[in-house]
């Protein structure tokens, strides 16, 4: 059945091909991700609602079994990260992350069936479970799909995914009841399961497995060019090079006894920690909250309720990660990432001026957290997060990019959950604005990092981009018949 999705006519195909394959499947690829938005989305609109006499729960849920549902998931996730991760690279990407879908729907199922807090925390723990997984192989899938012109536009599409799931589910909240808007969410890993049945392998693993024949149709089909192109036959040895040319068998050893490659290592981790410390995956979380606290002065209270408040958040996000993907293959990754460092701390630094004032009895319109929060979510979505993953991808070759993946996301993961599990607690020891601030010093602190640290990736190899970590100026060519080798 698969074969019939991608085999290509030679006499059907347009000379110089297409990209649209390769666009619609990594869209397809990151439907996990847009499951995972509105997992991470479903709590703000619903919160009041928990937490009411009016419950689905039969009672009200306290403040701790809310802030357990918004963080459980982040306690599951990186041990998801490590079984798909080996998964990923033992399996197949295809596999594991058909594999991705299954705990995702099971959680939503679990909370149609039964409301009580337990099973609420437990289904949110599966769904983690399925979204940790995905953030390992979905970067990794759409990485190996996508030719180098787009793979920076396709890379950013796992943040859209995201911040499209948080938009959806904001929206549905606010106009559908409980239980419909959880039907709606069930139906997203259905289809994903159901749609990846019929899509290919990625090239670079049907290469490892030896299957150089389906590689070249899977190619075909990607590129929408024959399968006798002399392009696909030169990109299919390049893949075979590239797996000959690396140590047999991955250990330890690899990424930590080489210099540039752990300082690659470092470089990756970095750009996607301050992408957690941000602050943003909080302040969406708990959006109808900080903008509850927001309206509490007469003086300046906000027109629009606080869930409405988060769908105009959730928009701006949307618009933040379409600018990314139309961006990131034009201005590059290291520009664009630093301009909205910039941006976001300047916001957060707002933010946090804002709630300060508002403490001590000084009262400001109520449409200046709205506006921080926009520019901030904005920057964010259309820098901050989505490049991280398109560095971690470009910063490796196959046999080490599975694994280093796996350990950042794993890392990652586990930031979120102390994150999510420590926001409202510091906010009550130090006040919102000293934990705006914070987040504000961390945004601004990344730019001299990017500055100094990050070397440029866009359409680079991989000799290219460890030449500018040894401090030997890369010739920063564009990656066009350069094979990616295993740096020794």
């Amino acid at each position: 059945m698969v074969k019939k999705m991608y085999d290509v006519n030679a006499n059907t195909n347009k000379k110089y091909g297409s990209k649209h394959n390769q666009v619609l499947m990594s869209i397809v690829v990151c439907m996990p991700i847009l499951a995972y938005g509105t997992a991470m989305g479903w709590i703000s609109p619903n919160k009041e609602l928990l937490m009411s006499e009016a419950s689905p729960s039969h009672r009200p849920l306290t403040e701790e079994e809310v802030s357990w549902m918004a963080s459980i998931m982040f306690i599951f996730a990186p041990i998801a990260v490590f079984v798909y991760g080996v998964a990923a690279d033992r399996f197949g990407r295809k596999n594991a992350l058909l594999c991705a879908s299954f705990p995702i729907s099971i959680g939503w199922a679990v909370k149609l069936i039964c409301a009580h807090p337990i099973a609420l925390i437990g289904a949110r723990a599966l769904i983690g479970f399925g979204s940790g997984g995905a953030f390992v192989v979905c970067p990794l899938y759409v990485k190996e799909i996508s030719e180098d012109s787009i793979r920076g536009m396709t890379g950013t599409f796992i943040i859209f995914s995201q911040t499209a799931g948080n938009l959806l589910v904001f929206i549905l909240g606010d106009l559908l009841p409980f239980t419909a808007v959880l039907w709606i969410l069930l139906a997203i890993p259905l289809i994903h399961f159901c749609i990846l049945l019929r899509l290919p392998e990625t090239p670079s693993f049907l290469v490892k497995c030896g299957r150089n024949e389906e590689t070249a149709k899977v190619l075909s089909w990607l590129r929408s060019v024959p399968q006798t192109d002399s392009s696909i036959i030169e990109e299919v040895d390049r893949l075979i090079i590239e797996q000959t040319t690396s140590e047999p068998k991955f250990s330890p050893k690899l990424l930590f006894s080489d210099k540039t490659t752990l300082k690659a290592f470092w470089v990756a981790l970095i750009v996607n920690l301050t992408r957690e410390f941000c602050g943003c995956i909080a302040v969406l979380v708990y959006a109808s909250h900080i903008f509850a606290e927001a309206g509490k002065d007469p003086g300046s209270s906000i027109v629009l309720s606080p869930n409405k408040q988060s769908i105009v958040l959730a928009a701006v996000q949307i618009v933040g990660s379409f600018l990314a993907c139309q961006l990131v293959d034009r201005a590059g990754r290291k520009p664009l990432l630093g301009v909205t460092s910039v941006v976001a701390g300047f916001s957060m630094c707002l933010l946090g001026v804002w709630f300060y004032l508002q403490s001590i009895g000084v009262s400001l319109p109520g449409w200046i957290p709205i506006v921080a929060l926009c520019v901030c979510i904005f920057a964010d979505a259309s820098g901050l997060q989505p490049l991280p993953f398109v560095i971690m991808t470009e910063m490796f070759n196959f046999q080490l990019r599975g694994t280093v993946a796996t350990l950042i996301m794993a890392i990652s993961l586990a930031t979120d959950f102390a994150l999510l599990k420590l926001f409202a607690p510091l906010n009550t020891w130090i006040g919102y604005h000293s934990t705006f601030w914070m987040f504000s010093i961390i945004c601004l602190s990344n730019v001299f990092y990017i500055t100094f640290c990050v070397p440029e990736t866009k359409m680079r190899s991989l000799e290219d981009i460890y030449a500018d970590l040894e401090g030997r100026g890369g010739k920063g060519k564009k990656q066009e018949n350069v094979v990616e080798t295993n740096h020794v």
